[in-house]
């Protein structure tokens, strides 16, 4: 694993957004449980372990009983900015880069099945103003940028993109409305990236069951030196 296959890792400060009520906004299964809540927690939960996949974690939503997407998905323009954007952060080197783990998909998904309008609404604005900026500076669209143009372009935003606090929530940075979208972006990419199959087998190591039972090993009565 290449130390650098991540780029633009280093968090700005983060805040705390202002928590807003999730209620009515992802479809509520049974009990009270909606899909927005679900996919929250699975968030939470990647941050710390990242040990599910973009499978689990719409089987999860199936089994909350998600109901049909409530936003369009990506029109093929913002999915090819989408796709170049991930591909930057996330680029191929000796392992899969993000567009060959299946990311800008997975993101799609969380526009289309996840978001409440107003987010999907912020995250498009997001991708379309990186593609207007890509014109302005380079002349052409970020789709058509090479590497470097395409991280130039991110190292901008960037640094233009102050955040401060901090939170060791993932889902609310994703959803704070007062954050910058290269936060949201990047978070998104490297979520989609570590629990994709590609991402959790052969970047990290992921083990189903850590600590395996060993039934039967080799043991003396005193297996340390005693120094008295």
């Amino acid at each position: 694993m290449k130390i650098s296959k991540v780029q633009f890792t280093s968090l700005p400060g983060a805040a705390h957004g202002d928590h807003h009520d999730h209620a009515d906004h992802g479809g509520h299964a049974e009990g009270g449980v909606s899909r927005r809540d679900v996919l929250a927690a699975l968030l939470a939960g990647a941050a710390v372990a990242g040990v599910w996949s973009s499978a689990s974690a719409a089987a999860a939503l199936k089994a909350a009983g998600a109901p049909a997407p409530s936003n369009p998905g990506l029109g093929k323009a913002e999915l090819a900015v989408l796709t170049a954007a991930a591909e930057v952060i996330v680029p191929a080197t000796d392992t899969p880069g993000a567009t060959e783990a299946g990311v800008p998909q997975f993101i799609d998904a969380l526009v289309a099945r996840w978001m409440r309008a107003d987010e999907a609404a912020r995250f498009r604005d997001g991708l379309a103003a990186l593609d207007a900026s890509a014109r302005e500076r380079f002349q052409r669209g970020y789709a058509e940028c090479t590497a470097e143009q395409g991280a130039a372009l991110l190292q901008a935003l960037r640094e233009s993109s102050p955040y401060t606090g901090r939170t060791f929530s993932l889902a609310d940075r994703v959803t704070d409305p007062k954050a910058p979208f290269y936060l949201r972006l990047r978070d998104l990419v490297v979520l989609g990236y570590f629990t994709s199959e590609a991402g959790s087998t052969r970047e990290l190591r992921y083990l189903p069951v850590p600590g395996k039972f060993e039934s039967n090993l080799d043991i003396k009565t005193w297996p340390y030196q005693t120094v008295i």
